[in-house]
């Protein structure tokens, strides 16, 4: 009879365990706020020339990220440079997300309202 309790009480330390760490592992996701619709920029220094394409900025969580235009007119069919001086009507367009554990550079963006799934769009840090 010990041996059967001995066997149960670790088979459920076992599924307790693993399910902490399973639960420890899950995305924590933090909204993104748009910021910004950056234009192109071209910056001319003394022998150097600096391209920018145009770019969203926005804050998700602590960190202040650029996604391209190029990213939200392949991925989700948005143009951002339509909605430079309407911000607002951008930000009903489009919500996004990041995984504030993943180290990767995307974040994860959907047209709201509509059937379309989460998609990745590639981000950079902003400098």
């Amino acid at each position: 009879m010990n041996k059967i309790i001995s066997l149960a009480l670790g088979g459920v330390i076992t599924i307790t365990v693993v399910g902490l760490a399973a639960c420890g592992d899950r995305a924590q996701l933090e909204t993104c706020n748009i910021l910004e619709i950056e234009d192109a920029e071209f910056e001319v220094d003394l022998g150097d020339v600096d391209v920018e394409r145009g770019e969203v900025e926005m804050v998700c969580g602590d960190d202040i990220v650029d996604v391209t235009w190029g990213q939200f007119r392949q991925k989700l069919r948005i143009n951002p440079g339509q909605y430079k001086n309407n911000i607002e009507q951008f930000k009903r367009m489009v919500s996004c997300v990041k995984d504030e554990r993943d180290r990767s550079q995307e974040i994860f963006c959907q047209r709201p309202g509509s059937s379309d799934k989460f998609v990745a769009l590639k981000f950079s840090y902003d400098d």
